[in-house]
């Protein structure tokens, strides 16, 4: 059991200083003599689990970053700032009752959330094109907001 945990160590090591190779861009040679210098062995497969640790550690000293960067709102699926003002404006133009209290209960009805605020980009996506039906049958042109009736 103890075993299969060091070995689990070993393997993490190892991914991250491969991740470490390809973010620092060094070449195949270039990373040899790195590891060379370091443990005096070419192949990580051939090093102990304390020869990675102490590769890795030179490479962080050496600018590579293992942390993985926070996702960005957009990165995380919420809605952005064109969709929402799409929405409203679709809305706007289109509903026989223009509140905000009415908008709420047709985004709570199609994407199942409270506010605009928790629209995903898929949901905002949903709610648009309802929106889009709804101006086609109110007499507008959802691309133009143009009367069809004219």
């Amino acid at each position: 059991m103890a075993s299969e945990t060091t070995e689990n160590r070993r393997k993490k090591l190892i991914q991250l200083i491969h991740i470490g190779k390809a973010q620092m861009g060094l070449t195949d040679d270039a990373y040899r003599v790195f590891l060379e210098g370091i443990a005096g062995k070419q192949s990580c497969a051939d090093m102990t689990e304390r020869q990675l640790a102490a590769a890795l550690r030179a490479m962080r000293r050496n600018g590579f970053d293992s942390a993985p960067r926070r996702a960005t709102p957009i990165e995380q699926g919420q809605a952005t700032v064109a969709q929402l003002e799409y929405i409203k404006g679709m809305w706007q133009k289109c509903a026989r009752n223009k509140t905000d209290e009415a908008l709420l209960a047709l985004v709570n009805r199609i994407a199942h959330v409270k506010a605009l605020r928790f629209l995903t980009v898929y949901t905002a996506r949903k709610v648009i094109l309802a929106l889009r039906d709804m101006m086609a049958r109110s007499g507008f042109d959802p691309d133009t907001s143009a009367s069809l009736n004219d």
